[in-house]
Parts: C-alpha cells; structure tokens; sequence
C-alpha cells in the first residue's frame, strides 16, 4: 500500500521562495503583476494534532476592515508557504487585488513544518490541517469568517471536499485539474497516458492498466494470480514516473486482501460532492494526463444537479496541460523537462477565469 501512493500521486507542483511584502499603504502604485502585491505577510502557527504548522497569510494592499480569505490546498508532493515562481504570484495576485487574503502552508515534513506524514492516512491527515487552519484564521480581527474559501489543484481534489465534510465555515470552493474518481482509476489513468506518451501502444497500454485493476482490485484469487503472472512475464518501465514492473514483487502482498471502502486508494470526492451546496468552480485542462478531465467534467457535472447546488461552473481549457500551462502534448515527460530549463507560463485563460470567478464570489451572498 505504502509503494503504491508513494508513486499514486505526481502532479508537478509549482514551490516557493519567500517574497518581501511590496509598497504596502499605497494602492494606486501600477506594481508589476509578477510581483506580490501584499501590504503584509503574517507567519501564522498551529497545531494539528501532532503536526507543528507554519503558514504565510497575504493581505491585500487595499484597505478593508475584514477581507476574504482564500487558503491554497496544494497538490501532491513537497509544497511550500513561500511563493517564487512568477507565475504563481501572477495567479497569487488575481485575489490580493480583489482584496482576498491568502493563505498557504509548509506542508509537514517541508520548510519549517514539522511532522511526518502518513501514506495510509494522507487524506484525512492533510484535510484535519486545512480545518484547523479555518479555526485558526478565522479567529483574526481582519478575516471575515463568513468569506473563506478553498483553492487547490490536482491532488486538492481528494483534500477539499473532506474539508468541506468537516467543516461549516468553508464557503466556496474552487480548483483545477482535481480528480472526479478514486486515487486507484486516477493511477490508471495517468499510467496508461504515459505509456503512450513514451512509445507503447493504446493496446499495449490498456492491457497494462486492466491488469494493474485487477492486481489492486480484485478479490479472485485466480484473476490476482494472473495479473501476478501478466506483469512478470512482461516487464515495463516508465520514466517519467519512475515506474517499473519489479513492484509486482512486493504485490504479492496484497493477498489475502480484504478490501476496505475507507481506505484512502478508494476514497471517491465525488461522494461528497454529491452533497455539496456551496458554490463550486472547477477548471480543467484538455490535454491533461494525470487525471482525466473528461471523467472529472461529467462527474462533477452530475454530482452537483444531484445535489441540487444552484451555483457551479465548469471549463476545460484547449491545449492546456495538467499544470494549467499550453502544451504539446501533455506529457509529463514534456512538463517536467520544461519545468526544469523553467520555461512554463500558465494558460492566459487561467489568469482570466479566476478573476472572472473571483468577481462572481465576491458578488455572492455567501
């Protein structure tokens, strides 16, 4: 269980520098937009059970008595309360500039959080962080506590709506590339994508996702033991996930399994939102291959007429990429080389979309 939600999850998530606060008290200072524009950044500390938190909370430069508060919920892997990538102050901005403040975490285990997090827990360990964080923010004089919201991508999409279950005081949620299926179909998914990606047949790859579900889903013991066979007799490696076949020998572990609905590799979002209310705003990139967003766009879009929520809105970006930046193909191969010679920019579109939605919150009677 341990190897396979180590390898589960491999958004790449944009992580940060610290920035000073920039001309705070003067609002009519055209400031570049890839610099932050706060009047002031806060180190906020908490606890969560055995966890020590750092935070960083952004206000805005303009003056209000309370401001909104959005709080970032990040993907998989290390993240970061200081922001560095200019792309990222950009999308940061889109909210101080509407006078949001924001919100975002050392997750434990990086900066200056402590703790260690754990595999079999991860998603009721990192949504318990978020709510204590909404106790604690919400307590400030300068936040409205009727205002808070979530933000997040990728992996956020399992973290957000366990927030949300948890908590009343979360008002709004808003994502991207956020998974409309369990962590298990989600693998599949961005496994079989990346086979392609690196020269293996749409055939080749689906027989290697069917036996994958069969080795993590199955309760016949024959058709486990076939899957068993299929991945020794045919060995795969691929490199942009560091991802091999020699797995299945810690595999056969797995049996005799008892299958457990509460365990976090089959933890369905959509079950929540199914009952989700507040409103929701969900953005998706067409050539993503780690999460599917076709799947994602009709199970949310269903999820929410179920729940009878008045308010959602849901938009897949052309040629856009896992990370919301303009793509060739998808690939995480192609992201991860160009996210190392740091030549990414998000989609325009993004920038625009989230300060659309921005708009339509901050005009809301939440």
């Amino acid at each position: 269980m341990k190897l396979f939600l180590k390898i589960l999850f491999l958004s790449v998530i944009i992580c940060a520098l610290y920035s000073m606060p920039v001309m705070a008290g003067n609002n009519n200072i055209d400031i570049p937009d890839t610099i932050l524009h706060a009047k002031r950044i806060d180190e906020i500390k908490f606890k969560s059970h055995a966890f020590e938190i750092l935070g960083s909370l952004y206000f805005p430069l303009k003056e209000k008595e309370k401001h909104p508060l959005v709080i970032w919920v990040s993907g998989s892997g290390p993240s970061f309360r200081k922001i560095q990538s200019p792309q990222t102050k950009k999308l940061v901005n889109c909210f101080l500039d509407n006078g949001f403040a924001y919100f975002r975490i050392d997750k434990p285990g990086n900066g200056d959080s402590k703790g260690k997090l754990n595999d079999d827990s991860l998603f009721a360990q990192l949504s318990d962080i978020i709510v204590d964080a909404i106790k604690k923010l919400k307590q400030l004089p300068e936040i409205d506590e009727k205002r808070i919201g979530l933000f997040g991508s990728s992996q956020a999409g399992y973290i957000m709506p366990l927030v949300i279950s948890k908590c009343n005081d979360v008002k709004f949620m808003m994502g991207s590339s956020c998974p409309g299926e369990n962590s298990i179909n989600q693998w599949n998914y961005l496994i079989g994508k990346q086979m392609i990606c690196e020269g293996y047949t749409e055939k080749q790859s689906n027989k290697y996702v069917e036996m994958f579900n069969t080795l993590r889903c199955t309760n016949n013991k024959s058709e486990f033991d076939e899957a068993i066979s299929f991945f020794t007799k045919n060995p795969i490696k691929i490199k942009s996930v560091n991802y091999d076949s020699s797995f299945v020998d810690h595999a056969k572990t797995w049996w005799p399994r008892d299958i457990d609905e509460k365990d976090v590799s089959h933890f369905n979002p959509i079950k929540i939102i199914e009952k989700l209310t507040i409103p929701v705003f969900m953005l998706y990139g067409e050539k993503d291959t780690q999460i599917n967003p076709v799947q994602a766009i009709k199970s949310y879009e269903a999820a929410l007429k179920k729940a009878k929520n008045k308010f959602y809105r849901l938009k897949m970006l052309k040629g856009t990429d896992h990370n919301m930046s303009i793509t060739t193909s998808g690939c995480l191969q192609e992201i991860q080389e160009r996210n190392n010679s740091r030549n990414y920019f998000f989609n325009p579109e993004y920038y625009a979309i989230v300060k659309d939605w921005i708009g339509v919150i901050l005009k809301m009677k939440l």
